[in-house]
């Protein structure tokens, strides 16, 4: 029987490989998919190990405190593995996991693939070579990692992003002439980025109600302990919360402040304006400052090569700055649709749909199961 054998540790990526896995379903009905992930992989059958990507750590520092718990489960990790003897180990984005835990996987004789890869372009293109080293191919989403991988001998494979497979088109454009107002409040999918980042959002939500008293303010959560910790927060402050409602929100604010991640590209690819902003420890700052090696955090500025997002982060990210880009992006036309004609852009650049299809017949290919018989 052939198992496969997934290392899964973020929410977006469990979406996106859930994607996978019913695609690789479809091609392939006797494969076994099994190991660490998360719910949106169990619904397609995925055989669910440990739900890593609800209990991700993201973080320097909050790594360290949470040292010995990782290195338990790296253990009980390599121990599944034996006991499944999967033909193929995928690895899914979570460096700091799927980088310590390869060279062990490696010794143990099974091939892997390493599919979303990280961000080894943004902070340390030296580990490209060492990715290179422990796998048999890379499957990446952005077109412009395939020749830093090549470079370093690995073979690489552009599959499309998968948010191109859930968001086909745009939204239709909506009207900006006049109040009410509805604004996407978008803190992250983590406990503690919504920790950290949900109260610097609804400081500001409460002085834009000050100004448009009718705003409904929307925000969009993976699930109910996330819809607990913004509610803890946000109090008696009046707040459409969506659970499980990204696409609701995307399609309906007129613009919105966005956390740094997944949530930037959805935002792009619906076509709503919005700010980024982003807050952290500020050791895991200062480290991650000492690391990376390009000017920009969002995905979108990174594609584009300059700023059309406002990035807002760690100190810049107060209030007043927030406010004045949010009611810019609401009055100002110009401004708004320079960001909407980039988004155009970033859709062009990505290309067209199928990732998902696509990197089943990867993974196939690389177990030696494709073509289809």
């Amino acid at each position: 029987m052939n198992t496969i054998f997934w290392i899964v540790g973020d929410p977006s990526a469990d979406l996106h490989c859930a994607e996978v896995i019913q695609e690789l379903k479809h091609l392939r009905p006797e494969l076994v998919n099994v190991g660490l992930g998360g719910e949106n992989m169990k619904e397609k059958g995925f055989v669910l190990l440990h739900d890593l990507c609800s209990n991700a750590i993201m973080g320097f520092f909050e790594v360290l405190k949470h040292l010995g718990q990782i290195k338990i489960l790296m253990q009980k990790t390599l121990e599944w593995i034996k006991e499944y003897k999967p033909e193929l180990v995928i690895l899914v984005d979570y460096p700091g996991f799927n980088l310590h835990i390869a060279p062990l996987i490696k010794r143990l004789g099974i091939p892997m693939i390493y599919y979303i890869s990280p961000q080894v372009w943004a902070w340390k293109k030296s580990r490209t070579r060492k990715i290179a080293s422990l796998v048999q191919k890379v499957l990446v989403i952005f077109p412009f990692e395939v020749p830093i991988y090549q470079q370093a001998g690995v073979d690489c494979v552009y599959v499309g992003h998968p948010l191109l497979d859930r968001i086909p088109e745009p939204r239709k454009l909506l009207d900006f002439s006049e109040p009410p107002y509805r604004i996407a409040l978008l803190p992250g999918s983590r406990y503690q980025e919504i920790q950290r980042i949900f109260p610097v959002m609804l400081e500001t939500a409460q002085k834009f109600l000050s100004l448009y008293p009718d705003t409904e303010f929307m925000v969009p959560v993976l699930s109910k302990e996330n819809m607990n910790v913004v509610q803890a927060i946000a109090g008696d402050f009046p707040l459409n919360i969506c659970e499980k409602g990204m696409e609701t929100v995307l399609r309906n604010a007129h613009t919105g402040i966005v956390a740094s991640g997944t949530a930037t590209l959805e935002s792009a690819l619906f076509k709503m304006p919005f700010v980024l902003v982003y807050r952290t420890h500020p050791l895991t700052y200062y480290i991650a400052r000492q690391l990376v090696s390009i000017p920009y955090i969002g995905i979108v500025n990174i594609l584009m090569g300059k700023q059309v997002v406002p990035e807002l982060i760690q100190s810049q990210a107060t209030p007043e700055h927030i406010l004045s880009l949010v009611i810019d992006l609401i009055k100002n036309s110009t401004f708004r649709d320079n960001m909407l004609y980039a988004f155009d852009e970033v859709r062009e650049i990505l290309g067209p749909s199928g990732a998902g299809k696509r990197t089943a017949i990867e993974i196939l290919k690389t177990l030696g199961l494709y073509p289809v018989k």
